[in-house]
């Protein structure tokens, strides 16, 4: 009984010397890394290029993102594009060129998008959007024609922030355009904006977050 006794004693003033230690020392530090979160960019501004080359379009983008993940798209955009005369050869083998066109027009895109980064327009992304324009096809004889188009499209890509201000995005989708003409087949890029059918979308923008 007393070599028990003993030993609880001694348990205890090991105990107590232990406390007392810890005490000194203070409380433990915590020395885990911890991601720090990137700034917030609820804004960004963006330019796409290629429509400018590829499909006679100059196009802006307004990326707003008020709430993590989630993202408002404006993009507006102005189109001049013209058609060259091609000779159509009948059964005889007679020629007679097409006519020709020029397309002037304004419209614009609305759309969503989800990110699956956080404090703005970062990383990969996906989301539908809902496009319209008014255009005016002017003839080479000095005849106009007046037409308006809408349309669906959905892209994916990816978006980073370089910088965390630099925004560059790279992606790709379809879109479905269904314009409310009487025109004729026409070609490339006029098409796009004049007949009705699916056109593939890539995306390639640069721009500044805020």
């Amino acid at each position: 009984m007393t070599r028990l006794l003993g030993f609880a004693a001694f348990c205890a003033a090991v105990g107590l010397s232990r406390a007392a230690a810890a005490a000194e020392l203070g409380p433990a530090v915590d020395v885990a890394v911890h991601d720090e979160k990137p700034p917030a960019r609820v804004v960004a501004l963006e330019w796409n290029p290629l429509p400018l080359f590829v499909l006679d379009k100059l196009s802006l983008n307004v990326v707003v993102t008020p709430v993590a993940h989630h993202a408002l798209v404006v993009s507006p955009y102005g189109v001049s594009a013209s058609t060259a005369a091609i000779d159509v050869y009948d059964s005889a083998g007679n020629a007679s060129p097409t006519r020709t066109f020029t397309f002037r027009g304004l419209g614009a895109e609305l759309g969503y998008r989800y990110y699956t980064g956080e404090a703005g327009p970062r990383g990969f992304f996906a989301g539908p959007s809902f496009v319209f324009g008014a255009f005016d096809a002017a003839a080479a004889d000095g005849s106009h024609t007046h037409f308006t188009d809408a349309g669906l499209a959905a892209d994916v890509g990816y978006e980073a922030l370089v910088g965390e201000r630099v925004a560059l995005s790279l992606g790709g989708g379809a879109e479905y355009l269904f314009a409310a003409s009487s025109l004729p087949e026409q070609q490339f890029p006029a098409r796009v904006y004049a007949n009705r059918g699916v056109s593939p979308r890539f995306l390639f923008a640069v721009g500044w977050s805020l």
